[in-house]
């Protein structure tokens, strides 16, 4: 299993979580200067964009870390992330609460209707 074995420490940690959240700072910045290239500059919508996408950007090189993909693709993945990381925060934010009550709401429907084994064990 990737990461098994290998003791990390807290330094170690920081490094990893820290290059990857300044990789997609960066790439966020780019995309911050493209998508409001006719607007005037708004230091806090920048700001606030820069550290939601270093926050995704650690989450994802410690999770990349974890699982041992090379430093290469790690920083492509990263850089993409960084550069929707905002985005993509708020669509798991929005989506994933939803997902996972719709997944129990349809068992809770399944066990309350008696519907939760297949047809033919049913029938055994």
């Amino acid at each position: 299993m990737p990461g098994e074995g290998q003791d990390k420490t807290l330094l170690d940690l920081a490094i990893t979580g820290g290059i990857g959240a300044l990789v997609a700072v960066f790439f966020a910045a780019i995309r911050a200067a493209r998508a409001h290239v006719d607007e005037g500059f708004n230091l806090k919508r920048f700001a606030v964009g820069l550290f939601s996408a270093g926050g995704v950007g650690a989450i994802v090189a410690w999770g990349l870390d974890a699982l041992e993909v090379s430093r290469e693709l790690s920083a492509v993945i990263i850089a993409m992330c960084g550069y929707c990381g905002g985005r993509l925060l708020d669509v798991v934010d929005a989506e994933l609460p939803e997902t996972i009550k719709a997944a129990f709401d349809a068992i809770q429907k399944k066990i309350t209707e008696g519907k939760w084994l297949n047809d033919t064990d049913s029938k055994n």
